[in-house]
């Protein structure tokens, strides 16, 4: 079955066919098979993301007779990216990203609540103008319209695109995935402080434009929430401070020799 997928992936990559038929097929897994789901929470940092941006630019063009395989090119591929990051939207909302999901003043919507309410998150002007460019050369759909209407076959083949420019970044120290970007999203927006130092937005905003809960996003992106290493000491601190403690007299030393037990 590896060898099937690998064989049908390669069909994917080169565009001989729209889908690989072992796409949907489960390996089985042994209780040792190792298990992608903290990879794939694990966010690309700035210079992850250069990587690509850089590769994209040599997308398709390593041989030019034979460049015109490629309906994607690198700048393609690299508008895609930049959705994903800024947006968080998943892979399958992203290649059918619509032009009029995006409003007048930037504002993009992520999702729609069960009473109807919408969660929208804003886009910098550069993406906006990306956005708007797309729907004129493209269309509504702004990567592109496909024979199919099952959104599975369109995201799969957007993966193989994705694993093709991952190829061209060379080595990489956590393997990639197009989720990442989601979690991507999640990073920067907690890392952002304010002039005062504190962030500039909550742990529940986040959320929010995830769709996740609170508790998720603490779980999953502690160690990107401003501040919160500098809140835990400075409460212990405080815990500490008038707690009972031992003098000097009554410290114990150890011995320094090993005592062996007879």
């Amino acid at each position: 079955l590896g060898v099937v997928k690998v064989f049908f992936g390669y069909c994917v990559d080169h565009e001989w066919i729209a889908a690989s038929p072992a796409a949907r097929v489960k390996s089985y897994k042994s209780r040792d098979a190792g298990d992608t789901r903290n990879e794939q929470k694990q966010p690309f940092t700035d210079a992850e993301l250069r990587r690509m941006y850089d590769a994209t630019e040599t997308y398709g063009k390593s041989d030019p007779a034979q460049e015109y395989k490629y309906t994607v090119t690198g700048k393609d591929l690299s508008d895609f990216i930049a959705v994903s990051t800024y947006t968080g939207l998943r892979i399958s909302d992203v290649s059918t990203f619509r032009a009029s999901r995006m409003n007048e003043i930037g504002e993009v919507v992520v999702r729609t609540k069960k009473n109807g309410a919408t969660v929208s998150t804003w886009v910098p002007p550069w993406l906006q103008a990306i956005i708007r460019r797309r729907s004129l050369e493209v269309g509504e759909l702004i990567f592109g319209e496909h024979e199919t209407t099952d959104r599975n076959v369109v995201t799969n083949l957007w993966r193989a695109k994705l694993r093709r420019l991952w190829r061209l970044c060379g080595e990489w120290e956590s393997r990639p995935y197009p989720h990442r970007m989601r979690h991507t999203f999640a990073r920067i927006l907690l890392e952002r402080r304010r002039p005062d130092g504190s962030p500039a937005l909550t742990v529940l905003d986040v959320a929010e434009l995830l769709g996740d809960t609170e508790q998720t996003v603490r779980k999953h992106y502690a160690a990107w929430i401003p501040g919160r290493q500098a809140k835990l000491t400075a409460i212990l601190q405080e815990a500490f401070a008038e707690t009972p403690r031992p003098g000097e007299d009554n410290v114990i030393v150890m011995p320094s020799k090993k005592i062996v037990a007879k």
